[in-house]
């Protein structure tokens, strides 16, 4: 089948037609006399590739172009300019990477077809298309699909396999004929099963890219050395396990504990006189906000250092944390004895 375009009748007509139409296309658009080896007419899109080149140069050459292909690629556009039907060798074009000053690392899938113009002479047409952001995205889609991959193994495996043996601790401890003996050893077995569970959740944070090494906080840790620790989160059950935990790692630590905004505000207010406390706040209430205490602590004119302790693995309120310069850290709950000692090494 002959692809070619032929463009003849009216002396200048045809050709004007199609001058006109490269110059309204949004891709880079050519005619190319392969015999001289340059490019006749050109859109200015195509010309921006070498805006940089053509001061006084009344026509540009295919080494021109080849001198911006990238090096591995440029014997695909040598096929595609100088073939006598570059059709033949990949009807879609090639993906050929170029760079310029004017844009670095971009790729184009270049598209050519033959095209005799008036008088018998034999051109070439050729349409380039900016596929970066495509083959950008299509490299993300890899990339995410297989972390998804990753995460469903980790939660259909790993979760799943120490929950089911929990699951059947919990039966038996329930069984009233099981000793002391065998009591304990499902005990620390469940223990275990739990230390696996958290590790393996650190895990898929990791995965996600929520994970809780993060450069920006550790950057911004300071010793000091504190006097209380001020819980801050509207869940009863989760103050009484956190101040008995904080209490089992330092037991002459003062924790104090407050389930609403208000009235750790009010507290801090009069109290807080010179920002030695630590405070570990949930961002998560029925009506005023952790964000919001935050966007009210930073106006106080002394203020201490916050731990944003939180339940979201959410990048968004991870990166929101960041925002306020009180804020020293972001971990997610559950809070441990690990973390405890961590933080509390760290910080005095």
């Amino acid at each position: 089948m002959d692809n070619s375009i032929l463009l003849n009748g009216q002396p200048g007509c045809a050709l004007e037609a199609l001058k006109s139409f490269f110059s309204i296309s949004q891709n880079a658009l050519f005619i190319a006399n392969q015999q001289k080896r340059e490019f006749l007419f050109y859109n200015s899109h195509f010309e921006l590739l070498f805006s940089d080149q053509l001061s006084g140069v009344n026509a540009i050459s295919f080494e021109q172009l080849f001198q911006l292909a990238y090096e591995d690629d440029r014997h695909l556009l040598e096929k595609l300019l100088t073939s006598s039907d570059p059709i033949i060798f990949n009807p879609e074009g090639e993906n050929i990477r170029f760079v310029s000053k004017q844009h670095t690392n971009k790729v184009y899938n270049v598209r050519c077809g033959k095209l005799i113009m008036e008088n018998n002479v034999e051109c070439i047409s050729g349409i380039m298309t900016d596929m970066s952001d495509i083959l950008w995205f299509e490299h993300q889609q890899k990339k995410s699909d297989k972390t998804f991959r990753e995460l469903s193994f980790i939660t259909s495996h790993e979760l799943r396999h120490e929950y089911a043996k929990i699951q059947s601790i919990v039966q038996m401890l329930d069984n009233p004929e099981i000793n002391l003996k065998e009591r304990n050893e499902m005990i620390s077995a469940a223990r275990k099963s739990i230390q696996v569970i958290n590790s393996t959740i650190f895990k898929i944070n990791h995965k996600l890219s929520f994970n809780q090494t993060d450069g920006y906080f550790n950057f911004y840790k300071r010793n000091q050395q504190y006097k209380k620790v001020i819980l801050i989160d509207d869940d009863a059950f989760t103050n009484i396990i956190n101040k008995r935990i904080i209490e089992m790692v330092d037991p002459n630590m003062e924790v104090l504990v407050f389930d609403t905004i208000s009235t750790a505000e009010a507290f801090l207010q009069i109290n807080d006189n010179s920002g030695d406390f630590l405070i570990l706040l949930d961002v998560n209430f029925p009506f005023s906000s952790g964000w919001d205490f935050l966007l009210n602590y930073q106006r106080y004119s002394v203020s201490s250092k916050v731990i944003v302790l939180s339940s979201s693995i959410d990048t968004y309120d991870r990166d929101k944390a960041r925002e306020f310069p009180m804020v020293v850290d972001y971990i997610t709950k559950p809070l441990s004895l690990e973390m405890v000692r961590e933080i509390l090494n760290t910080y005095q």
